[in-house]
């Protein structure tokens, strides 16, 4: 008889459902839209068929990358105008690739090649004009690069530049040869929860003269990657974006904190804030807030930023940004 109770007092343990989550408990996504990973397409040098090839079938798919430009460079300066009008508000973002990608002889030749490079991304694409910008130093350059790491990263502070991460080992049809290798990167990303990263210099051309360095085949191998990495992005499993909005998102998730104001029936107040400067880190974050069970959905305002969205399984996802400005959450009629 012992040994019945003892068992029904286990069971009863075991069935009873778990104590549901106050109602303004809030967590940050590790990642924009609560998603697992996050894959970062990267695009070297300004190769004709950037714009001509890949940009188009980014587009239509609706992912994005980032484009490091050389706008002294020759393949640059021949279309010049497509880069800095059409394609510059494409969507796609640009990073710093230094203007000529031929080095730097002295400390005041890498100011003028890399400031000169984030003088022209911020005077072409839309943006304030303080604001962070990708930066990838330039390979290939025979041993050409007279600065130190530190006075390198010095003149990246001075100009609000993130350094990407690196080349080796990410290099399309230098590292990463085949689909299989490059979608399992996209694959790693996900079950890591964390960010893998492609870096493309050209895309295959069938009716040009010449084909771009280390030049992806279409069919082959660029059309079939944009479509996988389509298909994870709609199943809410994959993040593809550019460099600096994935640091940003990072970063600030880093140091954010959210404060529950206060929390009843029909109304939840909250705070988010976050360690970073506000006029650099101006990216929203993904939270998920516990809402009372009777709602179906959710209303959301942060200052003049109102929004609804749907409740599932308790939780309201939404995007909100870190700062001073507070988060009202109601049920929404």
């Amino acid at each position: 008889m012992k040994h019945l109770l003892a068992l029904l007092v286990v069971l009863a343990c075991v069935v009873r459902p778990a104590a549901a989550a106050p109602a303004g408990e809030t967590r940050v996504a590790n990642w924009k839209d609560d998603r697992a990973g996050v894959f970062l397409l990267m695009f070297d040098d300004g190769w004709p068929s950037q714009w001509q090839v890949a940009i188009p079938e980014l587009e239509q798919r609706g992912l994005i990358a980032t484009f490091y430009i050389c706008p002294g460079k020759g393949e640059y300066k021949v279309y010049a105008q497509k880069w800095e009008s059409e394609l510059a508000a494409s969507g796609m973002v640009y990073g710093n690739h230094t203007m000529t990608h031929r080095g730097v002889s002295d400390l005041d030749n890498a100011r003028e090649e890399i400031f000169d490079c984030s003088k022209t991304i911020r005077s072409v694409q839309p943006g304030k004009e303080t604001r962070l910008v990708s930066f990838a130093q330039p390979g290939g350059v025979g041993g050409n690069w007279h600065i130190t790491d530190d006075e390198l990263a010095q003149l990246l502070k001075e100009d609000h530049l993130i350094s990407r991460p690196p080349f080796q080992g990410h290099g399309a049809m230098y590292h990463v040869k085949t689909l299989p290798d490059m979608t399992a990167m996209a694959d790693k990303a996900i079950a890591n929860k964390g960010m893998e990263y492609l870096i493309i210099h050209g895309v295959e051309r069938l009716n040009g003269t010449y084909q771009d360095m280390w030049a992806m085949k279409q069919e082959e191998l660029f059309f079939p990657l944009l479509d996988y990495l389509k298909q994870k992005s709609d199943a809410g499993e994959l993040w593809v974006t550019d460099h600096i909005s994935q640091h940003k998102y990072e970063t600030e998730r880093g140091s954010a904190q959210v404060q529950v104001v206060s929390a009843t029936p029909e109304a939840i107040r909250l705070r988010l804030t976050c360690a970073a400067d506000p006029e650099l880190y101006d990216l929203p974050l993904t939270l998920l807030t516990h809402v009372p069970a009777d709602w179906k959905t959710a209303a959301i305002r942060q200052g003049e930023v109102h929004t609804t969205v749907p409740v599932k399984d308790g939780l309201a996802k939404y995007d909100a940004l870190p700062g001073s400005t507070g988060i009202e959450v109601t049920k929404a009629e």
